[in-house]
């Protein structure tokens, strides 16, 4: 699996796609800013649980 990442600086930090183990937290993050987040997208309606988390992220 080809992996894509943009450098942020000389520190070695980089901005990278999140991976499905991440599901949890990313739906964690999702949850906290559910109403925010879903004035700018449809991804709250996507996002809902552990299950469309991890489906979203490995899509």
């Amino acid at each position: 699996m080809t992996q894509y990442a943009i450098s942020l600086g000389d520190d070695g930090a980089e901005l990278r796609p999140l991976e499905p183990w991440r599901a949890e937290e990313f739906l964690a993050h999702i949850d906290r800013g559910r109403e925010f987040i879903g004035q700018h997208n449809a991804l709250p309606d996507v996002v809902t649980d552990l299950e469309s988390s991890r489906a979203f992220l490995q899509a």
